[in-house]
This record gives C-alpha cells, structure tokens and sequence, in this order.
C-alpha cells in the first residue's frame, strides 16, 4: 500500500499526488472514496486545479436548473456542487435529488470505482498548462491552506517538478487522456469556452442529453459570464473569502495568455521542451492567448 509522504507543513503526498495537510484529509479518507455510492445518473466534473472549476460549476448548475427548474436551490454552487474530497462518503450519499453533481480533482485511480462501472457522465476541463501554473502561483498567495511561494522562480519549477498542490499537471490530463474509451467523458478547453461559450454550452447539453431551448441555453450563457459570475456570491466563493479561507476573490482574470506576464524567455523555452518531452505523442493542442 502506498504510504503518505509530507512534502512541507502544508502538503503531503499519497500516490503520488499532493494533498493539503490542513484539512485533515486521511490516506483512508482518500481510499474510502472508491466505495462512494455511484449513481447513473450523477455527473462528476473533473480538473487539474485552475482550469475552469468554478467556471464549469456554474454552467453545469445553470443547465441542472433549465432542465430541473423545481430542483432550483438558493445556495451556493460550492454547497450545490460539492467537493468529493472534502465529502465525508455518508454526506456525500445523502438523499440529494438527481442528477447529483460533483466535483474533484482527484485522478482516474483514485475515482470511486462506480464512476466507470456505470458509466457516469463526466466533463474534465483542460487549460493551457503555462496559465495554470501562473494562476495556481496566485491560489497558493490566497487559499490558506497552501504555502505562500517563496518566489515564482521557485513555483516554476515545482509545478514542472509534480510538487505543487495535486502533483503533476501533465500527469493528470495524460491518465484522463489514456482512460478516455474506458469513461464517459467530456473534453472541454477553457481556451475554447473563451472564444465561443455558447458553442461550447450545446455541445455540453449535447453530450448530457439535455434538450434546452435557444432562450435557455442564452440564459446558461448569459449568467456564466467571467463578469457575472464575478459579482455572483452564489458562484465565485465570496462566502470563504469572507470567513477568510482566502485572502482575495478566487475569480481573478479569466483570460489566456497571462503567463506572459510572469514567464521571462529562458522559462517559456523551457517549459516548452518539457512540454514537448512528456507530452508529445499524445492528440493534443493548447492556445496560448486570446485576444480580448
């Protein structure tokens, strides 16, 4: 059995994957996730951290509601949408109406087993790895539960290294990319959502099997807006800002091309070879900056 490492006061490793320490997750809270209960009819949404998860929240909500509209809750999408790795197993079976919704980050290994088994619809959300990096460095500035970097130098090359928050990102889309004839999955770019969201909402109803009118799937759009969703307290986290979870909005740019800002020459060339080395032989294509 794989044993727990601690990489620092604020993350410990278990299959080769970075946990927080401070939330008091246990190798055998991890384990017990396996045997959740699995519905057919649940939808799980899965990303590497910053790549849209608050954003496909919000949209996958949004789509529950036009086709549940008597399901409609007044929470939270966080308490709407809950996180499997913050979920005790018997709070996340509770009596929750279908389709159940949840998120995770966790990867393909580490999914409890009915996922596959019985085939659940599940959307993982990719995003160019150079504006994880960048936005991850800001997260780990802001949620309280992660070490304050010493540098972007240094976070640099833990993220290429797999020592940042959940390990490895080229790890995490390589095993969804490996698993995808063996799942029931949705691949969505947030660069693509970027330059077409409508575009993107139909094919997303189109893989649920939801049949929303033209004016419902206007309003998904229309309240899944970055600057909507960025005044919405019932999507962008302000209730943790404010019990001081986070020091600032975890909603901060939602653009691509950012890492300009932060990459000097030497690192993008850099992250390129890696990119190049660990990732090539895979079907995969990233867009580096959208113009706003």
């Amino acid at each position: 059995m794989d044993s727990l490492s601690l990489l620092s006061p604020y993350l410990f490793s278990y299959k080769g994957r970075n946990f927080t320490v401070q939330e008091g997750l246990k190798p055998k809270d991890l384990d017990a996730l396996q045997h959740v209960d699995v519905r057919p009819s649940d939808i799980y949404m899965i990303t590497y951290p910053k790549s849209g998860t608050i954003w496909m929240q919000q949209i996958l909500v949004k789509i529950t509601d036009a086709v549940y509209p008597h399901q409609e809750e007044d929470a939270t999408n966080r308490l709407r949408f809950p996180w499997l790795e913050g979920c005790v197993v018997d709070s996340f079976q509770g009596q929750r109406p279908d389709p159940r919704l949840c998120r995770t980050h966790l990867p393909p290994d580490m999914l409890p087993i009915g996922v596959k088994a019985k085939r659940v619809k599940v959307v993982y959300v990719m995003r160019n790895p150079k504006d994880v990096l960048v936005s991850l460095y800001h997260f780990a500035h802001s949620w309280k539960m992660l070490e304050t970097p010493k540098s972007f130098e240094a976070f640099f090359q833990d993220f290429i290294d797999g020592k940042a928050f959940m390990g490895s990102w080229f790890d995490h889309v390589r095993e969804y990319e490996n698993e995808k004839d063996k799942m029931d999955i949705h691949f969505v770019k947030y660069e693509d959502m970027l330059k077409d969201l409508r575009g993107e909402v139909v094919k997303l109803c189109d893989f649920l099997g939801k049949d929303l009118t033209d004016e419902a799937i206007d309003h998904v759009v229309e309240m899944s807006t970055f600057q909507n969703m960025k005044t919405n307290p019932k999507a962008n986290y302000k209730d943790l800002v404010e019990k001081q979870r986070y020091s600032s909005p975890t909603m901060r740019k939602g653009a691509a091309g950012d890492w300009k800002n932060f990459f000097t020459v030497a690192q993008n060339e850099y992250f390129d070879r890696v990119l190049e080395e660990k990732m090539s032989d895979l079907p995969l294509s990233f867009n580096w900056e959208i113009k706003q």
